[in-house]
């Protein structure tokens, strides 16, 4: 053999023993690798005081055939000389007593005492509350969303195996439909499905993400999240009732709600229902309060109820037990308060639709700058809202009462005084109740019209005037937008008094500015001693003065304190128009007026009275009619009274007519006519003189027609006319400057300027002054030189 080819041998030889060598240690290495992997994977020695490992536990607490809970753990390891086992990665499942729950206890790892059954578990602790149909919905389709889970976190939580309490005393996280929060300490009773939070208590609820009809919830439509605090809260989950201890308060950017305790009703998909609040412990009503758009408004009552709709928005509010609201604007500030309370809002807007309150209901209202008042009080009153766009302020639409009710108005006092009283007296007030009031808003919100309906009564208060008193059957008041009230219509059967005033009608209306009152259809007025009739009468309650339109009549009942006293009967008086004053006496009848009281009787164009003066002024085309004191004949003697007989009557014309009644003389001026039966006297200016029958004349009173005139008439007993007199009797006539009649002798005296008697069959008599009688032929003349002649006269009769 070659010594090139052994030596190519050799290195083949070298090299498969050196790929043996490397593939012998390769084995070798991949063995000792395994080996060295197993020893990782092994489970590690157990320590020296384990004394038993075990894996997957499981124990339960049942109640008969329902399993309560269940408590499973991946791994459990027992001590020597300890009751205690370590528990990992442990699941506490909660079935409840009818196995309508699946609440789960999540954690890493639990100390379990065997002795007390409790499990104390040190880590972080996951709770998750939920329905059976909810989990198993979830099991079959995973991927659907999370039912009504509520999910807590904590630390520190200890399972009592024997009760079924798990508790925990640290810091509470916790996240349930529509709202999360945060508290201290958490109480889960697994038996009853509750949950107690400790204390500090704060919670968010945010609205549903959807509206009731599925969509998503605009920005428009959104409701904002509401922040709750509280001292404790209870969670009954089987119920869905959440019970929050206060002090509790809730609010949000424009609404807080503060109570002494807060309990809220879930629906079936754990969205707010209802929410309750009282005063609890704390002894003060619950308060809310609302920042709206127009100002501030503010409810609190002994309990507050608020019912939401499924999408998150308040539907309405209940009140009861001492309900008292409030809202502020700039302008407009009101007030109410009642027994009883029911707000119902619009849908979406968190607005006033509708309130009802009942129970000594009083709603005030107060306008700025004015400070005018407005008061209400009733039973039982409906108020409505108007619908208003988002973001504007609410607006009352009307209201009503729904049993008797009163409505109040107050005037403020101005610096000067109210109604020119001095400064400092009480305001005007004017009081209105029926059986039914009816207030409308205008679009403003402000109060237009009220119409009362049913035995309505109404007050009107001034300083410095009578009370003024009004019923009818119904009434309407037009409404100012200040609050106060400008008029005031009532209806049927209207009843009126001031004072001693009074009056009645089919039809009143009351002026506040002017502070007139007009009836009309029957109208009445009366005061102490007279009574008014007319189509139309005006009041004046600041002024006193009184206007009767239409045709008027006027009785004065008392004859002592009237201006005319011409006979101890009513006074009766008519005209076209009558304006007075009550507060002067004064009252003037214009347009065909007519006088009349026992047998006198005036009329003219127009007749004044003046009740404090006692005078009567009559003016235009007077005419009057008066009885006359009639005197003894000359051929009768007292022992043979004449046969009683109507009194004689003097009819009077002139331009004008003033009667003094202190003076018992009526004052005739401008073409005066005084005509009785037998005579008649025509004269510039007459005067007439008076006496009152049963009054002593000269032995006049005594005569006949005295005795069968009204004790106490006022009769004439004396003419007197001046500036050119003219006296006509049958064919004789008398004239002269002046001329004097005297009932008592029946004769006429002639003087001043030419007395001349012209007689158409006897001549003519002329003298300084003539004297002449009407019950004979009798004729006295005074001449110059003083001589007295007697002449006699024939008169035809």
């Amino acid at each position: 053999m070659k010594r090139s080819e052994a030596a190519r041998y050799a290195r083949w030889s070298a090299a498969a023993a050196l790929l043996l060598a490397s593939l012998t240690v390769g084995v070798y290495l991949q063995r000792k690798w395994v080996e060295h992997r197993e020893k990782q994977k092994a489970p590690p020695p157990a320590p020296r005081d384990v004394t038993k490992m075990t894996n997957g536990i499981t124990f339960s607490k049942g109640a008969g055939t329902q399993k309560i809970f269940t408590v499973e753990a991946a791994k459990a390891t027992d001590f020597k000389d300890k009751d205690a086992s370590l528990l990992e990665d442990v699941k506490i499942t909660i079935f409840g007593k009818i196995g309508a729950r699946h609440d789960v206890i999540h954690t890493q790892s639990c100390q379990y005492d065997k002795v007390s059954g409790n499990i104390a578990c040190s880590g972080e602790v996951k709770i998750d509350f939920e329905s059976t149909a909810d989990a198993e919905r979830a099991a079959k389709i995973p991927e659907t969303p999370a039912g009504q889970e509520m999910h807590v976190e904590t630390r520190g939580v200890t399972f009592n195996r024997v009760s079924g309490t798990a508790q925990s005393d640290q810091p509470v996280q916790f996240v349930f439909p529509n709202g999360e929060g945060q508290a201290v300490g958490v109480e889960y009773h697994s038996e009853e499905g509750s949950v107690r939070l400790l204390r500090d208590v704060r919670m968010l609820l945010t609205p549903p993400k959807k509206t009731a009809n599925g969509k998503n919830a605009t920005k428009k439509n959104a409701q904002a999240p509401v922040h709750v605090t509280g001292k404790s809260l209870d969670f009954a989950r089987d119920s869905r009732v959440m019970h929050l201890q206060g002090p509790v308060e809730a609010y949000t950017a424009k609404a807080r709600l503060t109570a002494g305790e807060l309990t809220m009703m879930l629906d079936s998909a754990f969205h707010a229902e209802t929410l309750v609040a009282t005063g609890g412990a704390t002894g003060k009503n619950p308060e809310m309060i609302s920042q709206q758009a127009d100002g501030a408004t503010n409810l609190s009552a002994e309990t507050l109820t608020a019912h939401f709709a499924p999408a998150g928005w308040l539907t309405k509010i209940d009140g009861a037990g001492n309900v008292q609201g409030s809202r502020r604007e700039t302008k407009e500030e009101d007030e109410f308060s009642a027994q009883n309370a029911l707000l119902d809002l619009l849908p979406k807007a968190n607005q006033p639709k509708e309130l009802n309150l009942k129970g000594n209901v009083r709603m005030k209202s107060r306008a700025n700058p004015t400070g005018s008042e407005r008061l209400l009080q009733t039973s039982a009153l409906l108020l409505e809202f108007a619908d208003v766009q988002r973001g504007e302020g609410s607006k009352p639409k009307r209201a009503e009462t729904l049993s008797p009710g009163s409505i109040e108005w107050i005037d403020p006092v101005t610096a000067s005084g109210a109604q020119g009283t001095a400064a400092g007296a009480t305001a005007a007030r004017t009081k209105l109740q029926a059986d039914k009031l009816e207030m409308e808003f205008g679009p403003e919100g402000k109060a237009k019209q009220l119409v009362a309906t049913g035995n309505v009564q109404t007050e009107r208060a001034i300083t410095g005037s009578p009370l003024q008193t009004a019923s009818a059957q119904n009434g309407v008041a037009q409404l100012l937008p200040t609050g106060g009230w400008s008029q005031m219509d009532l209806q049927g059967g209207v009843r009126l008094k001031e004072g001693d005033r009074s009056g009645q009608a089919d039809h009143a209306v009351f002026v506040r500015a002017a502070q007139t009152a007009l009836l009309t259809g029957k109208a009445l007025a009366r005061d102490a001693t007279t009574e008014t009739q007319a189509p139309r009468i005006t009041f004046n309650q600041a002024t006193g003065d009184i206007r009767a339109e239409g045709g008027v009549r006027s009785t004065d009942f008392s004859a002592k304190s009237s201006a005319v006293q011409l006979a101890p009967v009513p006074v009766s008086i008519s005209s076209d128009t009558l304006q007075a004053n009550s507060k002067f006496g004064r009252a003037l009848y214009t347009g065909h007026a007519r006088l009349w009281q026992g047998d006198s009787v005036m009329e003219a164009d127009s007749i004044e009275l003046l009740r404090d003066a006692k005078v009567l002024n009559a003016a235009g085309n007077v005419r009057a009619v008066f009885p006359q004191t009639s005197g003894q004949p000359a051929t009768q003697t007292i022992a043979m009274p004449a046969p009683a007989k109507k009194p004689q009557l003097w009819h009077v014309t002139a331009g004008t007519l003033t009667y003094r009644d202190a003076e018992n003389r009526a004052h005739l001026e401008t073409n005066v006519v005084a005509q009785s039966a037998e005579q008649k006297m025509r004269a510039p200016v007459v005067d007439l003189y008076f006496t009152r029958s049963g009054t002593a004349d000269h032995g006049a009173a005594n005569g006949p027609s005295a005795a069968n005139a009204p004790a106490g008439a006022q009769q004439i007993s004396r003419a007197l006319g001046t500036g050119g007199v003219i006296i006509d009797q049958g064919a004789r006539r008398a004239t002269s400057e002046r001329g004097e009649y005297s009932a008592a002798d029946g004769k006429f005296v002639m003087s001043g300027g030419n007395p001349t008697i012209y007689d158409a069959s006897e001549g003519t008599t002329t003298g300084r002054q003539l004297t002449f009688f009407l019950a004979d032929d009798t004729i006295i003349v005074d001449s110059e030189n003083g001589s007295r002649t007697l002449t006699k006269h024939r008169v035809d009769k």
